[in-house]
């Protein structure tokens, strides 16, 4: 939904102690954490952050899991086959497509109600 010079599909989450990066062209996740940490404990090679006073350090995460490749598309359409042919739940049902729906719209409501926060 912007204009970019490079062909990119990146999603960015924040946490209160986490920060995800998802590249999804390139099928890439990166997860950095925050943990409390015992400075008497602490790895001496750990990557550790001091918050303040009266604050307690945290030590810095950093996680790159392995992403199985895979093609979405297709995954999905043979667990709706599978489904209708065993007779059985699919993993996403048709509840959990309209509960989504409901959130999304709450979401365009309460962005249509405060526009001045965009």
């Amino acid at each position: 939904s912007r204009i970019s010079m490079k062909n990119m599909r990146k999603s960015r989450f924040f946490q209160r102690d986490a920060y995800i990066a998802v590249d999804f062209l390139e099928k890439q996740a990166e997860i950095l954490r925050m943990k409390d940490v015992d400075p008497e404990k602490a790895d001496p090679y750990a990557v550790i952050m001091e918050l303040g006073e009266g604050k307690s350090p945290k030590q810095v995460i950093f996680d790159k899991p392995e992403v199985e490749p895979l093609n979405a598309i297709k995954k999905e359409l043979e667990s709706f086959h599978d489904a209708i042919v065993n007779d059985t739940v699919p993993p996403v049902t048709i509840n959990d497509g309209y509960l989504a729906l409901d959130v999304a719209h709450r979401i365009i409501e309460k962005l249509n109600m405060n526009p001045s926060n965009l």
